[in-house]
């Protein structure tokens, strides 16, 4: 490492950042113990990839037995950025000091674990540390949000049921005892999506989200096709895959349409490949495709130029596109580096590409996507070091930017711009 690329570290090191995009549960936001480390998905999911059976880590197994099964399966993938993110926490959050956990060290750990997850407010000190001033959560549409801590958390309108199981009698049900709407036609959607964004921008909501599939392709609805497949799905009626497709592009556009009455942005998450192995661990089933296209949103980005899309892509090419989408539409705007992409090689790449591509007040450089606030520290801290590397070696060294402008853009993609676009 350079002095250059030592001095942009430290100081990028110190920017209090912002996180939008996370799962963490706002009810048991931090670790209580060792199994609520071991148990993210990554770690389960390599592990089985690796030979566990995938029953190892079913949750009718005790804790113990859990832990010292996934322990145990460690040292077959310590050469993984994951396996770092474990040894960075557990150092640096739990004053864990030997270099890797073992079958002869791990109940340490969980005691400290367990010990620091009884403090109140224990999450406070964990985002204090990892040096975030705001994480967004994922909620559901009829999550209670009431008691989510404001100084910390920005909820977030998970949107996949209202778009993609609104024929779903369960899904209807659940709405209607949130929204006191029955929907059964397209305007009592739209009455219940506008009760929700209301509902949700005043507990301080910043943005609705959506995970979407590689071939999904949003459209002008057909109105009329969809009023049929909403009266049909009241009647108890199973909905065929072309009157669920219309519903879908209908409730879609009816979210989106929402995001631009409350002035809200749209982060749309594209690409994943739902349970394409049923056999994996729980969040070891799903897989990305490169087939598709972001052309198949283009006409989305144009009729709706009022509402700001943050675009997360899993592929290599879709990422190319993003940023070419970035180049020409001023309401795209390329979102850190998505699950499968969240691996330095692929962010450093991706990157690059976007600070030599994109103006640097559209990016936003990272989001952590984790189910507990310990992995804001070690996803974080590992960004921020491929940031200083790249704008070191590949802006300051080569003479496109001076040190302190590439210090301002470390600030604008890790704190100023999510602060601008989400208005938090």
């Amino acid at each position: 490492m350079s002095d250059l690329e030592r001095r942009l570290a430290g100081e990028i090191l110190a920017i209090r950042a912002i996180d939008c995009h996370s799962h963490v549960p706002h009810q048991a936001p931090h670790a209580r113990s060792l199994a609520d480390l071991l148990g993210y998905h990554y770690y389960t999911e390599l592990a089985h990839s690796a030979g566990m059976p995938a029953d190892a880590v079913d949750p009718r197994r005790s804790e113990a037995d859990r832990i010292a099964e996934l322990v145990s399966r460690l040292a077959a993938f310590d050469n993984t950025v994951q396996h770092s993110w474990l040894v960075e926490a557990a150092r640096e959050l739990f004053a864990f000091r030997a270099p890797r956990l073992t079958a002869q060290n791990w109940t340490e750990l969980a005691q400290a674990v367990a010990e620091a997850g009884k403090q109140v407010h224990r999450y406070r000190t964990v985002l204090a540390k990892a040096n975030l001033e705001k994480v967004f959560l994922t909620n559901r549409f009829d999550e209670d949000l009431a008691e989510v801590d404001s100084t910390v958390f920005v909820p977030c309108l998970r949107a996949d049921d209202l778009v993609f199981q609104a024929g779903d009698a369960d899904v209807r049900r659940r709405l209607a005892v949130k929204t006191g709407t029955e929907v059964a036609s397209p305007n009592d959607l739209r009455d219940a999506v506008g009760w929700l964004f209301r509902y949700f921008t005043g507990q301080g909501a910043a943005s609705a989200a959506i995970s979407l599939p590689p071939d999904f392709a949003p459209r002008r609805p057909d109105e009329k096709a969809a009023a049929k497949a909403l009266a049909r799905a009241a009647r108890s009626k199973d909905l065929s895959h072309e009157e669920a497709d219309e519903l879908a592009a209908f409730a879609f556009e009816t979210v989106v349409q929402a995001c631009a009455i409350v002035k809200r942005p749209m982060q749309l998450m594209i690409g994943v490949l739902r349970n394409v192995y049923p056999e994996g661990v729980e969040g070891g089933r799903d897989l990305l495709s490169h087939r598709g296209s972001l052309i198949a949103y283009a006409d989305l980005f144009r009729r709706h130029p009022d509402v700001d899309f943050t675009v997360s892509v899993l592929s290599a090419a879709w990422s190319h596109e993003l940023a070419t989408f970035a180049w020409i539409f001023p309401n795209v705007k390329p979102s850190g580096h998505w699950w499968y992409a969240n691996i330095p090689v692929h962010i450093e790449n991706e990157l690059r590409a976007r600070l030599e591509a994109v103006p640097k007040v559209k990016l936003i450089g990272y989001y952590s996507d984790m189910y507990k606030v310990e992995f804001a520290l070690p996803k974080f801290n590992m960004y921020r070091r491929i940031l200083a590397r790249v704008l070191a070696r590949d802006f300051v060294e080569t003479g496109l930017m001076t040190e302190p402008q590439a210090l301002e853009a470390a600030r604008l993609l890790l704190r100023d711009n999510p602060k601008r676009l989400f208005n938090v």
